[in-house]
């Protein structure tokens, strides 16, 4: 039981980025735009689903290796497997989370002859 304790208790750091990120994300979805915000989204969620895979992994592959009887080959190939979807997920939510910063929208520019230093049509310019 105190593997099961270490191993959860050592996962919160990163699932609590993950959440924040989340948190982040939707609440600076104008500023990002919806693109960039819908891939941060997606990419912090396949992030999230790796986290847990990672975590179930963890705890029970211990359980696993008592309860089977196979051999080292066998349990070779299942520790592979498992280890290739989760660098999958990992890579595709880090993919994501690139895309959303480079298809990020540039803030709107100031029409020509607006911002600072220049007149607004209700305030005359000073010349």
């Amino acid at each position: 039981m105190a593997y099961v304790f270490s191993a959860l208790l050592g996962q919160i750091p990163m699932l609590a980025v993950l959440v924040i990120g989340f948190v982040l994300v939707g609440t600076r979805r104008s500023r990002l735009g919806p693109r960039s915000a819908t891939l941060a989204m997606a990419g912090l969620g396949f992030l999230t689903f790796d986290h847990v895979l990672q975590t179930l992994w963890t705890v029970l592959f211990p359980r696993l290796v008592a309860s089977l009887d196979l051999g080292s080959s066998g349990f070779g190939m299942i520790s592979f497997s498992v280890g290739l979807v989760l660098a999958l997920l990992t890579a595709v939510g880090i993919g994501l989370l690139i895309a959303a910063l480079v298809t990020r929208s540039p803030p709107p520019a100031d029409p020509p002859g607006y911002g600072p230093g220049h007149a607004t049509p209700d305030q005359p310019s000073r010349g």
